[in-house]
């Protein structure tokens, strides 16, 4: 009996199945060769960041040193600090020319002020070099590391007041007479012998002991007899020493006696001429507007410091009757002065420049390296940084 042949898909034909070996050799040969690959691109991800992790903080420049600096006559000597581009003990101060001493606000942050007149000062590379940058620091009683010297309870010392008389401490010292001494020192030919010239600048609370240090001080006139040239930059003070008992009128026109029912002290020190400190009594009161009006004196008003309620504002009644904001303030009182020149049959020189600083407000910053701020603290040639708050003249009132 014959056997049925085999069925076709049953049998394995020896061509067919030596290239299905083939093939599955060549697959495997792949998935080797695939196997890193696949084995890199599933690297798992990093572990999550840890956000509690301490980030190391930038690296902060030195803070900046004072140097104590003695002053005061024989038998009355005190220390004050003082923020300086130059050691004052010890470099060569022959060259100077130029000496701009700047009083800081009511922080008493005297090493942020230099730091604004020391950038200012860099962009004018050829002033720098003979110009001494000079920021006495009035301490209050409770700042620690100052022992030793003059210092003031709180703000007293913008007024003129005296520094406290405590154990340890100097016997006490006005603070118009520390700014007296501290001329008087650099009035040294032998060690100044090039000076030309002293700005004495002041912003905010600092602006308040420049201006009334500028009216009532005795040592303008033998600095200029001794040939030396002296300037006032007052920048964006609370309120002015008025020479007479008038005040801006509240519609604006003009100025009259303020009304003492609402403010019976408005025309006292330190907001007129009544009852001036023990510092300006030797000052004839009847020649003080005289005076002043003699002295270069620029006002620089933040057009934007135009805040009545600033947390920092004077708002006694004596501050109030002056005006209802800082640029307000400045503006009537500048025009108060042209007013006061005007009258008489001979009218009085008058020393003064006005500016509104567009767009600052309470900022030393900005108004001392505004164009007509750099130009008050340098000359007309001062360069200033790019964007620098332009200036517009405050005008006198048409009459």
């Amino acid at each position: 009996m014959r056997r049925a042949p085999a069925s076709p898909m049953r049998q394995a034909r020896p061509g067919r199945a030596a290239g299905a070996s083939r093939r599955l050799a060549a697959t495997l040969a792949l998935a080797a060769c695939l196997a890193p690959l696949a084995a890199h691109a599933q690297t798992p991800l990093p572990d999550p960041y840890d956000y509690d992790e301490t980030v190391p903080a930038p690296k902060r420049a030195a803070p900046l040193r004072w140097q104590a600096v003695e002053l005061g006559r024989v038998g009355h000597r005190y220390k004050m600090p003082v923020y300086a581009n130059r050691k004052l003990d010890r470099d060569d101060l022959r060259g100077i020319k130029h000496i701009i001493v700047v009083i800081h606000g009511v922080k008493r942050d005297a090493d942020r002020y230099y730091e604004t007149i020391d950038e200012l000062l860099a962009r004018n590379p050829l002033r720098a070099r003979d110009t001494l940058i000079l920021a006495p620091r009035y301490s209050g009683a409770i700042d620690s590391g100052f022992g030793g010297m003059a210092a003031w309870r709180k703000a007293s010392w913008e007024d003129g007041e005296d520094s406290v008389q405590a154990s340890g401490r100097p016997a006490p010292v006005s603070s118009f007479q520390v700014l007296d001494d501290l001329l008087r020192s650099l009035d040294d030919r032998k060690r100044l012998p090039a000076l030309a010239d002293i700005v004495l600048a002041g912003h905010s609370a600092g602006a308040q002991l420049v201006q009334r240090y500028a009216v009532l001080n005795n040592v303008d006139g033998p600095l200029r007899r001794d040939g030396l040239g002296v300037r006032y930059v007052i920048a964006n003070p609370s309120s002015y020493l008025y020479l007479t008992n008038e005040r801006p009128r509240p519609d604006g026109k003009g100025y009259a006696p303020y009304e003492r029912g609402i403010c019976p002290t408005y025309n006292q020190y330190k907001y007129g001429p009544d009852k001036l400190p023990s510092y300006a009594r030797e000052t004839d009161e009847s020649r003080l507007f005289v005076r002043y009006a003699a002295r270069d004196v620029t006002y620089l008003l933040g057009g934007a410091d135009n805040n009545p309620e600033h947390r920092l504002l004077d708002k006694t009644c004596g501050a109030e009757a002056q005006g209802a904001t800082r640029l307000a303030r400045g503006v009537g009182y500048a025009q108060y002065e042209h007013l006061l020149a005007g009258r008489g049959a001979k009218p009085v020189p008058l020393h003064r420049r006005a500016y509104e600083v567009t767009g600052v407000g309470h900022d030393n910053k900005g108004m001392f390296g505004s164009v007509c701020g750099a130009r008050a603290l340098l000359g007309e040639d001062a360069r200033t940084a790019d964007g620098a708050a332009p200036c517009e003249a405050v005008k006198p009132r048409a009459k």
